[in-house]
């Protein structure tokens, strides 16, 4: 069985994906994690605590990949990577569009959990740079117009990509929404416009 800690963050984590924020109460997470709620605040301090440790430990899987991307100019075709990207971003969106608003629901811990992760130099903007970094590197390259803008690219895709996955998870799809296939490609396509160096 996996420590006690590790235990309380998968509770907490699978209760926010599967039922929303609404149902992190820490009678549901003790239940969950198949302990007692004096656990929570023995190990975390807080629910809000524990919340905000386990939506880090669950949204810092797309800013790594971002960070390894950085390092990949050339390797593969600059359309296919900037799809690529909208995948891993729309599933990151959509996993953590639960843990988020239970961090909003709680700003003292969405304020500390920010000023955590941007210590160590992590957070949205360090994806958005990382990101940035990479296009502009292919732009060194010839494989991006020397025009475009690399961070506002990053950051019209990512917002591309966010509202989707934003909308979507609160409404699923409606009449004349698009699905995920097509939003990402409009996304890409989008970008890709103002790249593209032909």
């Amino acid at each position: 069985m996996p420590p006690l800690e590790d235990r309380l963050l998968d509770a907490a984590a699978r209760l926010i994906e599967r039922e929303g924020p609404a149902s992190v109460t820490t009678k549901r997470i003790a239940r969950e994690a198949g302990c007692s709620e004096g656990s929570i605040y023995n190990h975390f301090g807080s629910k809000e605590h524990l919340v905000g440790a386990a939506v880090k430990e669950r949204l810092m899987r797309f800013p790594a990949r971002a960070a390894e991307l950085r390092h990949t100019p050339g390797e593969q075709d600059v359309r296919e990577r900037l799809a690529e990207i909208a995948e891993l971003a729309l599933a990151f969106y959509r996993r953590g569009a639960g843990h988020l608003a239970a961090m909003l629901s709680t700003p003292d811990a969405m304020r500390e959990h920010v000023q955590e992760v941007a210590a160590r130099g992590g957070g949205p903007w360090s994806t958005l740079d990382h990101l940035a970094a990479w296009l502009a590197a292919e732009q060194r390259l010839g494989r991006v117009h020397p025009d475009a803008d690399p961070h506002a690219v990053v950051t019209a895709l990512l917002g591309s990509v966010l509202f989707h996955a934003v909308t979507s998870h609160a409404w699923g799809v409606v009449p004349g929404a698009p699905d995920d296939a097509t939003a990402l490609t409009r996304a890409v396509d989008g970008v890709w416009r103002g790249l593209d160096p032909a």
